[in-house]
């Protein structure tokens, strides 16, 4: 079928959004779920290899890459799952782009999509709401299986159906018969339809340009069905995919090992032989243990960020990513947006981004990060004025309330939840702060029982859609522990995530952003940061997407 004109203008325009990516600040909460300085050793995505004799040194190859040795990295946690559909964290995400392929994905450092499990480029339908899909043949899982398009169905229908609990649903939440599998009253996805073992259509209630963006995210990582039944929850721990790298070992609280996928369908395909996951809960002995060689990567410590622009030490990793940083007051705890407006009031952005970030990021002015078709780009911002927030407590009769803030893991209270602390203790709020492992944060804020947080949101997918219906619309907001619930705001997200005047989407997004920020205050927006991570001098190949979930198929070492 013919691509309808007006989808793939949108598609366009998202693919001309061609941002470079590259790792997470410290303290990330993710979403989703992560350029100028990206390596210029690193391969294309799908080349192939040629290696050379075994008398004349390690095998390499078609642009020099050297085949082997172990990646070896530090995380400050381990993840509770490895299951992209029961989690929205960015280590996650992370992982499952490793362990997992999706149908689609973005090419390179660009927002460009391009096939990953299939032949070709889907087709569309005239009315945009029809797409046809053919799937790569002779694609393995981990465990031998051939992927076919039983496996493509067995993973849309479990992550829609409410047993599985999934966190992720949007993913597919836009296709014919959704809704009556999620509330259980169908067992079968109706706008699924099996064409063949390798070809199959997928039908949408109504068009939504950023559709094909949906399915590059790693929660649509595609399943082997057969194992995934067999396994039942222990899959969770246990993956198995048809990603470049396959699990080893996972001991936990300690180490997670993935090692090469021999079989992997890209020829060439990865360098490595195996990714080092290593828990490491504190940052110092993080950091120590990259200076003494012992990881090949790591996040900067803010106090070790002159230290590391002033040396040549090291490989540094720079870009810009979709993100935003947020402090979220749940509105079943804080009803009273004079409250959430002297939060944000209190709150002196730039001193943090400063102080704390080394001026590596700028002060948000809305949601929807720049760079997004559609973000906020005449707002005022949100101003530092601890008299005016004082001024509203009083009105509101909150003197001395206390804000119970939950922090995803870590051993101790993050830089920038202490600043806030001390800024809300100004103006007479107690900001407590307390911590929880991935599994408890992660199962209580999709209650809608954490009262707040200071978290960030990367993009899964770069539209507007992405933030504000996950923070605000009704079916999204209480997963989210912000529990808006306003049929006026379902209607118009609802509206404009069909829309095929991007000019008009962008607009309703807009003001809709304008009424949620600077009159309820349904979220506090912080800022946007720049991503920075240092590596040994030896790491080349790293293809850093601005979506900020990639791959480590293309990364290679320098012989030592």
């Amino acid at each position: 079928m013919k691509r309808p004109l007006r989808l793939t203008a949108l598609l366009l325009a998202v693919a001309m959004l061609a941002l470079a990516a590259c790792s997470k600040p410290a303290e990330t909460d993710g979403g989703g779920a992560d350029g100028a300085a990206t390596s210029q050793n690193g391969s294309s995505q799908g080349g192939t290899s040629t290696p050379e004799p075994a008398d004349s040194g390690p095998r390499r190859g078609p642009n020099g890459e050297v085949y082997g040795g172990t990646y070896r990295m530090a995380i400050g946690s381990e993840p509770a799952v490895m299951d992209p559909q029961l989690d929205t964290t960015l280590q996650v995400y992370r992982l499952a782009r490793n362990v997992f392929n999706t149908l689609v994905r973005y090419k390179g450092e660009t927002l460009e999509l391009e096939p990953e499990l299939l032949a070709e480029m889907p087709t569309v339908s005239e009315d945009g709401r029809t797409y046809y899909f053919r799937l790569r043949e002779g694609v393995k899982f981990h465990n031998g299986d051939e992927l076919t398009t039983k496996d493509v169905k067995f993973t849309i229908e479990r992550m829609l159906n409410p047993a599985t609990m999934a966190k992720n649903t949007w993913v597919f939440h836009d296709i014919v018969g959704a809704d009556e599998m999620l509330d259980g009253t169908a067992t079968e996805l109706a706008g699924l339809t099996i064409t063949g073992d390798y070809t199959f259509e997928l039908t949408l209630k109504e068009p939504f340009g950023p559709f094909l963006t949906n399915l590059a995210t790693a929660p649509a990582s595609i399943l082997p069905a057969d194992y995934v039944t067999e396994k039942g929850e222990a899959f969770a721990r246990e993956p198995v995919g048809t990603g470049p790298f396959r699990l080893k070992e996972w001991r936990p609280n300690e180490l997670i090992v993935l090692e090469r996928n021999p079989d992997y369908f890209e020829d060439g395909y990865p360098f490595l032989d195996a990714i080092e996951y290593r828990v490491i809960a504190d940052e110092s002995t993080r950091w120590m243990e990259f200076e003494a060689g012992n990881l090949d990567s790591n996040d900067i410590p803010a106090v070790e960020w002159q230290n590391v622009i002033s040396s040549d030490r090291w490989k540094l990793w720079e870009t810009t990513t979709l993100n935003t940083y947020y402090v979220a007051l749940n509105h079943k705890f804080f009803p009273d947006k004079r409250v959430r407006e002297a939060v944000s009031l209190a709150i002196d952005r730039q001193k943090i981004i400063d102080t704390i970030h080394n001026g590596t990021g700028a002060a948000a002015i809305g949601l929807t990060p720049p760079g997004i078709v559609g973000a906020l780009t005449d707002a005022p911002g949100f101003p530092y004025d601890p008299d005016r927030a004082r001024q509203l407590i009083r009105e509101a009769g909150a003197e001395g309330l206390t804000i119970t803030a939950w922090q995803r893991g870590g051993e101790k209270v993050t830089d920038t939840n202490l600043a806030i602390q001390q800024m809300l203790s100004e103006v007479g709020l107690n900001y407590e702060v307390e911590i929880y492992d991935s599994a408890t944060y992660a199962a209580a804020r999709s209650r809608g029982e954490i009262p707040a947080n200071q978290g960030n949101w990367y993009a899964d997918y770069p539209d507007p859609d992405n933030f504000l219906w996950t923070f605000f619309h009704s079916s999204s907001s209480t997963a989210m522990s912000v529990s808006v619930s306003d049929p006026e705001v379902d209607a118009i997200l609802e509206r404009a995530r069909v829309d095929t005047d991007q000019a008009r989407r962008s607009r309703d997004y807009q003001e809709l952003e304008k009424r949620m920020l600077y009159e309820e205050y349904a979220i506090i927006p912080l800022w946007h940061l720049k991503s920075y991570f240092v590596s040994q001098p030896n790491v080349h190949g790293f293809q850093l997407n601005p979506v900020f979930v990639y791959d480590y198929k293309t990364v290679w070492k320098d012989v030592n």
